[in-house]
C-alpha cells in the first residue's frame, strides 16, 4: 500500500515549512500545486493579470495535471506529499475518488491551523504584515475542514509544532453534496465550451456569408460579404477590426474622424477601457450596442437605426 500526504491551508500558514521540516530529507516526491499553477499562468501567456474566467480553467488544468502526476507516482510506488488548497471538499473528493480507482493508498490530510501570533509572523516574513484579519475571514468563509467520509484515512489539526488528530463523526451527506456540485460544474463547463465552439464557427462563418454592415456616420447599410465590403472600401471586420471591439465601422465614403472609435481614441471625451454609455448620444449607443453583440447583432437586419 503507498502513501499519500496532503498539506492543506490558507496562505501563510507553514505549509512549505511543514513539509520541509518533517519531509524533506526522506525518499519521497514532493508536489506542491503552485507550482503547475505557475506553469499553466507561462503556457497561456497571463502576467500578473489574469481575467477571472480563464484563472479558473488556469487552476482546473493545474489541478488535473498535479492529479494526473500523483496517479503516476504512486503507481511507481513512490511515497508522496502534495501542497494544496482543497478548501473545498467537492476538490479533494474529486481527487480522492480517481486516486483510490488508481492505487491502493494511504492517504493523510494535515490541515494547517496555526495561533493567531504565529500566522502573524508568518505573514511578516513574507511582507503581508497586517493582513490576517483577511486571511482568517477568508479562510472562515471558504475551507471547510475535511471528514473521513470523503475517503481519508487520517486527519490531523496542525498547530506550529502541535499535531492533533482531529477525526470527526463520518458525514455521508457531504459525498453526495460534493458529487451533484461537480456534476454541475462538469455541467457548466461543457456548455461553456459548446457555447465557445459554436461562436468560433460562427466568427469563422463570417468571412464566406453574407452579414449587415452599417456605416455609423452616415447611416447606409448592405448585406455583403466581407470581401464585397473590403472590395467597396468599408472599414469593417473581419478585414479590418474585430467583432465585438471598439473599432472604425464606415463605409468607403465615410471617413474615421467621424466615428465613435476616433471620439474615444483621439478626443478622450469618454474614458477607456469602459465605455460610459450616457455620454453618448442616441446615435453612438446604437453603434455601441450593436459592436458589442457582433456579429450575431449583423445576422438580422436592425428596425431602426437613429
Amino acid at each position: 500500500m503507498q502513501n499519500l500526504i496532503f498539506v492543506i491551508g490558507a496562505t501563510a500558514t507553514g505549509k512549505t515549512y511543514f513539509i520541509d521540516k518533517h519531509y524533506r530529507d526522506k525518499d519521497v516526491d514532493i508536489l506542491n500545486v503552485y507550482d503547475y499553477q505557475q506553469r499553466i499562468y507561462d503556457e497561456e501567456g497571463f502576467g500578473d493579470s489574469i481575467p477571472l474566467g480563464a484563472q479558473f480553467r488556469c487552476l482546473m488544468k493545474a489541478n488535473n495535471m498535479l492529479l494526473s502526476d500523483i496517479i503516476e507516482k504512486l503507481k511507481q510506488g513512490r511515497y508522496v506529499v502534495v501542497e494544496q488548497t482543497f478548501f473545498k471538499a467537492k476538490r479533494r473528493i474529486a481527487y480522492i475518488d480517481e486516486i483510490r480507482k488508481a492505487a491502493d493508498v494511504t492517504i493523510e490530510i494535515y490541515v494547517m491551523c496555526p495561533n493567531d501570533e504565529l500566522w502573524e509572523s508568518n505573514l511578516k516574513k513574507r511582507n503581508m504584515e497586517g493582513r490576517l484579519k483577511y486571511y482568517k475571514e477568508q479562510a472562515v468563509s471558504t475551507i471547510e475542514f475535511p471528514n473521513p467520509a470523503e475517503g481519508i484515512d487520517m486527519i490531523y489539526k496542525v498547530d506550529g509544532d502541535e499535531i492533533q488528530l482531529q477525526m470527526e463523526s463520518p458525514r455521508p451527506e457531504l459525498l453526495n453534496k460534493a458529487r451533484e456540485e461537480l456534476a454541475e460544474e462538469a455541467e457548466r463547463i461543457r456548455n461553456e465550451d459548446e457555447a465557445k465552439r459554436r461562436r468560433k464557427e460562427l466568427i469563422g462563418s463570417m468571412n464566406t456569408r453574407p452579414f449587415w454592415h452599417y456605416c455609423e456616420v452616415c447611416g447606409k447599410k448592405e448585406f455583403i460579404t466581407a470581401q464585397e465590403a473590403f472590395d467597396s472600401g468599408w472599414d469593417y471586420p473581419p478585414n479590418m477590426g474585430h467583432f465585438g471591439l471598439l473599432g472604425p465601422r464606415t463605409c468607403g465614403n465615410c471617413f474615421i474622424i467621424d466615428t465613435l472609435f476616433w471620439k474615444v481614441n483621439t478626443d478622450k471625451k469618454i474614458p477607456l477601457p469602459v465605455v460610459v454609455e450616457k455620454m453618448l448620444t442616441p446615435k453612438e449607443r446604437v453603434t455601441w450596442q450593436r459592436i458589442k453583440g457582433e456579429p450575431e447583432s449583423l445576422l438580422e437586419e436592425e428596425e431602426q437605426i437613429i
